[in-house]
C-alpha cells in the first residue's frame, strides 16, 4: 500500500470504511492499520479495526480491540454495545452485563440505553420486556443500520409471545357464541 504516502489518519480511515463495505477485508486493515500507526490513541480507530476482526470471525481479537477503544474513548457507545453483545454470543453473561451497564445511565432517547436493557433482559430471559426493549431502541433510529439490523435479528430470534390461555379461551368460546347465536 505504498500509494497511500501522505494520506493522514481520517483519509485512511475514509478508505478503509470505503474498503470494509465493498468486503475488502484485507484492503481495510491495511488502511486501519496504518491510520492507527498515525494516531495511536485514537479509539474509533481501534474500534473499527475490532468490527473488522469479528466480521472476520476473530472474536477474541475484536473484543481485546474494543475493549482497548473504550480505554482511549469511553464514549463510543457503539463499540461498548457491540461488545457486551459479543460478550453475551460467548455465554460470558458476567463481562457482558458489565460492559452494557454504562449504557444504562444514558438519556431516555437513546437507542443504545434501550437496546442495553434489551440485553439485560436477554440474559435473564425476561423476553416480553427484552422485545420491548430492543423494539423501543429500533424505533429510536440507530445512526447505524447495521445494529438496528442485528437488533431485529435478536427479536426475531425471541420465543414468540406466550398466549394468555384465560384471553385464548375467551376468545374461542366468545367465538362460538356468537356462531351459535347467530341467525340460521
Amino acid at each position: 500500500m505504498n500509494s497511500n504516502i501522505g494520506l493522514d489518519s481520517q483519509e485512511l480511515k475514509f478508505l478503509a470504511i470505503e474498503a470494509s463495505r465493498g468486503r475488502q477485508a484485507e484492503r481495510a486493515l491495511g488502511y486501519l492499520k496504518q491510520a492507527i500507526g498515525q494516531a495511536p490513541l485514537d479509539g474509533e480507530l481501534h474500534y473499527l479495526m475490532a468490527a473488522e476482526h469479528a466480521q472476520m470471525g476473530m472474536y477474541d481479537r475484536a473484543a481485546e480491540e474494543m475493549e482497548h477503544a473504550l480505554r482511549l474513548a469511553p464514549g463510543l457507545h457503539a463499540a461498548r454495545l457491540q461488545l457486551g453483545l459479543l460478550y453475551l454470543t460467548q455465554a460470558n453473561v458476567d463481562a457482558s452485563g458489565r460492559t452494557l451497564e454504562p449504557l444504562c445511565a444514558l438519556d431516555e432517547g437513546s437507542c443504545f440505553r434501550s437496546f442495553a436493557f434489551g440485553l439485560l433482559h436477554l440474559m435473564h430471559d425476561r423476553f416480553p420486556e427484552c422485545r420491548a426493549a430492543l423494539a423501543q431502541g429500533i424505533a429510536l433510529k440507530a445512526q447505524n443500520d447495521a445494529l438496528n439490523g442485528d437488533m431485529r435479528k435478536i427479536l426475531d430470534a425471541l420465543p414468540a409471545p406466550a398466549v394468555d390461555a384465560a384471553s385464548a379461551d375467551s376468545n374461542v368460546w366468545l367465538s362460538a357464541y356468537k356462531q351459535d347465536d347467530a341467525p340460521n
